[in-house]
């Protein structure tokens, strides 16, 4: 059996955390703003295998210290091609992601955090903004809260979140009003059409109110 690609210590009820190892740095001086290539690397591994692991409902996202990534600035070519690979998992991620943010965010660290669904920061331009000595057990709380519910249902919403924008109003409702019970289909082990549709549209090979 292959290892997880993560601390076991890391996986707690369902939320894991991801530490950006290697990509936090001191505002000290430009040369400490360039990234660690070989860390994102390793983190884009990490997302990529545990993308469809079942045992993990939520992702927490946070710096290896206290700082997320709070001096990036301008990095190089090969690190910006990184770092948006590393953006455009994170959007495609089932999982909802919480990131945990502390002092002060460079704009290559807004790009990360925008990829996020709920920013938790002790500062501005986030979902919800705590002091301090708050920040980590808010975010936690949270984490918790939305791990306990169905896993299922939670990706399922977080998806139709996703497309909804895309999406005409009727198809919305059409494809909402019976997600509750094509959902229990599902578990259930007895999927309908429309609940193998779903399966579809969770996979992201359709979307509601596209036709078939």
């Amino acid at each position: 059996m292959r290892s997880a690609p993560y601390e076991p210590a890391d996986l707690v009820d369902g939320v894991l955390t991801i530490r950006l190892m290697g990509i936090s740095k001191p505002a000290a001086s430009p040369a400490n703003g360039s990234m660690d290539i070989s860390g994102l690397e390793k983190l884009l591994a990490v997302l990529e295998s545990v993308r469809f692991d079942e045992d993990i409902h939520v992702i927490v996202l946070r710096a290896q210290d206290d700082r997320l990534m709070g001096a990036l600035g301008t990095t190089a070519s090969t690190e910006r091609e990184l770092i948006s690979q590393f953006v455009q998992a994170l959007r495609h991620m089932p999982q909802p992601i919480v990131a945990m943010a502390h002092g002060q965010v460079a704009e290559t660290t807004q790009a990360i955090l925008d990829a996020c669904d709920i920013v938790f920061a002790d500062g501005d331009r986030a979902t919800l903004s705590f002091p301090p000595a708050e920040l980590e057990a808010q975010t936690y709380k949270l984490a918790n809260e939305l791990a306990a519910k169905e896993p299922l249902a939670l990706r399922f919403t977080k998806k139709t979140v996703q497309q909804v924008a895309s999406v005409p109003w009727d198809g919305i409702l059409n494809f909402t009003s019976n997600q509750q019970a094509e959902i229990k289909s599902l578990q259930a082990g007895q999927p309908s059409a429309r609940a193998k549709a779903i399966e579809s549209f969770l996979a992201g090979k359709s979307k509601p109110g596209a036709g078939a």
